[in-house]
């Protein structure tokens, strides 16, 4: 299974078309908020289904603010990442919701981290960069039980776990 994983588009998905080649074929895309909207237009360029939550900049999404997904044997939780203070916090929840991984936006810098058996991840942001960061955003591949992380940007930056 292949799930493109996008986040703070903020309107611009231009990146996602450039790079559609080297994520297409995709199963289903996570928008993870700021323009969240956007994710219904990644959903008809990658011809797949969406599931999306809120951000602080979706003042009239009707998402939610935070979204438990089970695909292919694993539970996904995907939420923007405003309303948490900290880094432990999304750990937190993640924790309490028995999460796989974690999936948030907000900060628009990519991360790829792991807490025991769950991983944590930020794609970045496809439009507005932070902390010398280029655009960017995710592919997570589940093989069986297997679950790989790349990260897609103009740098080809090698980040895999």
């Amino acid at each position: 299974m292949r799930i493109g994983v996008f986040s703070d588009s903020h309107g611009d998905i231009s990146f996602a078309r450039r790079f559609f080649d080297r994520m297409a074929p995709l199963d289903c895309i996570f928008h993870l908020g700021d323009y969240a909207s956007d994710g219904e237009k990644l959903s008809k360029l990658f011809g797949c289904p969406l599931y999306a939550v809120r951000g602080n900049c979706d003042y009239r999404s009707g998402e939610p603010l935070e979204r438990q997904v089970d695909l292919g044997g694993k539970r996904f939780l995907l939420l923007h990442g405003h309303q948490y203070y900290s880094y432990s916090s999304l750990l937190y929840r993640g924790e309490e919701v028995h999460a796989d991984m974690v999936l948030y936006g907000h900060t628009h810098m990519p991360d790829l981290s792991a807490d025991g058996p769950r991983l944590i991840l930020n794609p970045g942001s496809l439009s507005r960069p932070r902390g010398g960061s280029v655009e960017s955003c995710a592919l997570v591949l589940l093989e069986g039980k297997d679950m790989t992380v790349r990260f897609v940007n103009a740098d080809n930056e090698p980040l895999t776990r």
